[in-house]
């Protein structure tokens, strides 16, 4: 079974900000504890579209995941309501790169933050038929260097109710 993530995470150390914004946005969701400054959290619905009512509500900076292990990956971060990196690779057919709104300046400060090192950054988003030899993805890469802890198989559809932490809060 190939994996399909889809999350958000929140730069916060509070999981009630992550929770009223869910609500505010009237979503459904989950939210997971803080680690690293990151509250990630997991809306129900359209996992692979980006909720532009959470975006319009986002009070920080805030990180959509998606990486789809036989298709491809995006990341994209925003800055309030304002896209601050926007990067997509798809893999389905032949590799197609999408750099629409590539900042990395304001990604190193997010990895610096982290007191991670941001060499070689930029060769994880050129990526070539390599990237099937690696021994992980450059998404699990750049998750990591960004701080995330919940990425891998997460989502919506991963979620099972009888086997939720405590420390996980359903937001309904």
């Amino acid at each position: 079974m190939s994996e399909f993530s889809a999350s958000y995470h929140l730069k916060t150390d509070n999981q009630q900000i992550v929770v009223d914004l869910i609500r505010g946005s009237n979503n459904e969701g989950y939210v997971f504890p803080e680690k690293n400054g990151w509250v990630t959290f997991v809306v129900k619905g359209e996992a692979f579209n980006i909720d532009e009512s959470i975006i319009s509500l986002n009070p920080s900076v805030l990180i959509h995941y998606i990486y789809a292990e036989d298709h491809g990956w995006d990341l994209r971060i925003f800055n309030k309501s304002e896209i601050a990196f926007e990067y997509g690779c798809n893999w389905t057919e032949e590799i197609q790169i999408e750099k629409s709104h590539f900042d990395l300046y304001f990604l190193n400060e997010l990895i610096i933050s982290q007191g991670n090192s941001t060499d070689g950054i930029e060769s994880l988003f050129d990526i070539d038929e390599d990237i099937f030899d690696l021994d992980e993805p450059p998404a699990f890469l750049i998750a990591q260097k960004l701080g995330l802890t919940y990425y891998e198989w997460l989502s919506e559809d991963y979620i099972d109710l009888s086997d939720l932490a405590e420390n996980i809060l359903i937001v309904d």
